[in-house]
């Protein structure tokens, strides 16, 4: 009865709040048409103006000139403060050859939200194929937009500007751009630095030491292990970084259009304004409400987690996930790659860093020690340490130590002679005591020194085949210890060295793969 009450109550509450919700909604929805209906008819303009048909049919005179004047005067005119009506005006001065007009209204578009209007005019440059200007308007553009917060439609205009759908000017001018942020960045210090974001990454990547593959060598070593172990992850850092970089870039597809232009054009035109964010917001969440059956919880975490995807990033999170959280990004592989050109100088530089920090930590030679025995081994796996006598000394010391502790072994001269002693006292008085309580206590004293005799006689030769038996034992557990020790040191140490090794590959692979493209910072 407890759980169906609790069933109805809860779904009671989420009835309620998706009716509650359905109300706000449909009042939130009619507030958005009254504040915000001339814009959506400014966007389906701006939509209409920027479509190459539209062109065609103003140049083939099938549209009239005037008219299309007029609508684009009269969306500025319905909405004054909304930055896309003068846009709009400045993009059908363009298409009627209205030089004066135009530049009038990229002005006043321009006072009203620059960093959008900057990209408005590149991509509509782009749309008809003036790549001179187009050029000329990334350079404002990225003047305006701060490296701090960029949006999704900078990562739309990365992906075009990679794919060359921007020109080779404005191709120069982004990763010229990028560098010059990147530094401003690291110099601000409000982040942590490129390299440090870099190396923690690369670091990431690499694989920690399998430790189950050298017990024996870790039992051995007398030093620190933890130190030698840092050392074997650092060096692992070049491959491992390596091995990604292959796995995330197996080859540029080429940088032919693929209309992400016209993408971010098209996101740019729909994008809200903040005074329509809020608002936008409310109703996507109230929404939200009643697809979940008025379960706020539910609708709450979804809700949110939109909201986080489409927060603006600083470049560096942009450009090392980009490289490194490839999944984390909405960027193709070109773009990916311009990001990993970008920072390619600051890969290299972690690199080297893990470099010398492995070769710090390594040992020309190491001490180990296993028992008694100890010795000090190369740490070049090409250096051929001989086996057998190494494992001769340890048996040896085993034997040695194994001989002294049965010597060791000896009767105990007290406990023996007083267990005779009492036995032959016992026997002599049972004779002569005549029969009774006195005759049982000094039998059972006879009998119980009898025995301590027994045992303490037969318990050397019973302690020293323990002895020898424990010796064999430790024998067999030392040879195969030690084979395995001095074949782990092979191992651990070949790795060590050849991943170090993979350094150079590191810092020869964008040759090789960028084609015709050259490595900033090789």
């Amino acid at each position: 009865m407890v759980s169906q009450f609790n069933t109805f109550t809860d779904q009671y509450a989420k009835d309620q709040a998706r009716i509650a919700a359905e109300a706000e909604l449909s009042r939130l929805t009619l507030e958005w048409h009254a504040r915000f209906e001339q814009r959506r008819q400014t966007r389906a303009l701006a939509h209409g103006l920027v479509s190459e048909l539209t062109k065609y049919a103003l140049e083939r005179g099938v549209l009239d000139k005037d008219l299309v004047s007029a609508c684009a005067q009269n969306r500025m005119l319905m909405d004054p403060s909304f930055w896309l009506g003068p846009a709009v005006v400045a993009l059908a001065s363009r298409h009627l050859d209205k030089a004066r007009l135009m530049h009038h209204a990229r002005s006043l578009a321009y006072s009203r939200d620059m960093n959008r209007s900057n990209l408005f005019f590149l991509l509509t440059c782009t749309r008809t194929g003036d790549l001179d200007e187009a050029a000329y308007w990334m350079d404002k553009y990225l003047l305006s937009i701060d490296p701090y917060a960029l949006d999704e439609n900078f990562q739309v205009v990365l992906d075009a500007v990679a794919c060359g759908e921007l020109g080779e000017r404005a191709h120069l001018a982004a990763r010229q751009a990028t560098h010059k942020w990147l530094d401003r960045l690291d110099l601000a210090g409000r982040v942590s630095s490129t390299t440090e974001q870099v190396a923690q990454h690369m670091r990431d990547l690499a694989p920690e030491l399998p430790e189950q593959n050298y017990g024996e060598l870790r039992q051995a070593y007398t030093g620190d292990w933890d130190a030698l172990r840092r050392g074997w992850e650092e060096a692992s850092v070049s491959e491992a970084t390596l091995g990604h970089l292959r796995s995330a870039f197996p080859g540029a597809s080429g940088s032919e259009s693929v209309g992400h232009a016209a993408s971010a054009l098209d996101s740019l035109i729909d994008r809200h304004d903040p005074e329509e964010a809020a608002l936008a917001s409310r109703i996507r969440y109230l929404r939200t409400v009643v697809e979940h059956g008025g379960d706020t919880e539910a609708a709450h975490a979804e809700h949110t987690a939109a909201l986080a995807a489409q927060e603006p990033v600083d470049l560096q999170k942009l450009l090392v996930n980009a490289v490194f959280v490839p999944d984390s990004v909405r960027l193709g592989e070109e773009a990916r790659q311009l990001a990993l050109q970008a920072l390619w100088p600051q890969i290299m530089k972690a690199s080297g860093t893990c470099e010398r920090r492995s070769r710090l930590l390594l040992p020309a030679e190491f001490d180990v020690a296993w028992g008694q025995w100890e010795q000090t081994l190369p740490s070049d796996p090409d250096v051929t340490v001989p086996e057998d006598p190494l494992l001769d000394e340890a048996r040896e010391i085993v034997q040695e130590l194994t001989r002294q502790r049965i010597e060791a072994v000896r009767h105990r001269p007290v406990r023996l002679v007083a267990s005779i002693c009492l036995v032959t006292a016992g026997s002599v008085t049972a004779f002569a005591a005549p029969r009774g309580p006195f005759l049982t206590s000094v039998l059972a004293v006879t009998v119980a020194a009898l025995i301590w005799l027994i045992i303490e006689w037969g318990r050397v030769p019973a302690l020293k085949q323990e002895l020898g038996q424990q010796g064999r034992e430790e024998l067999r557990s030392v040879t195969i210890g030690l084979e395995r020790m001095l074949d782990q040191r092979v191992t651990f140490f070949a790795a060590w060295h050849e991943n170090l090794a993979t350094t150079p590959h590191l810092e020869a692979w964008p040759q090789k793969t960028w084609q015709g493209a050259e490595a900033e910072g090789t």
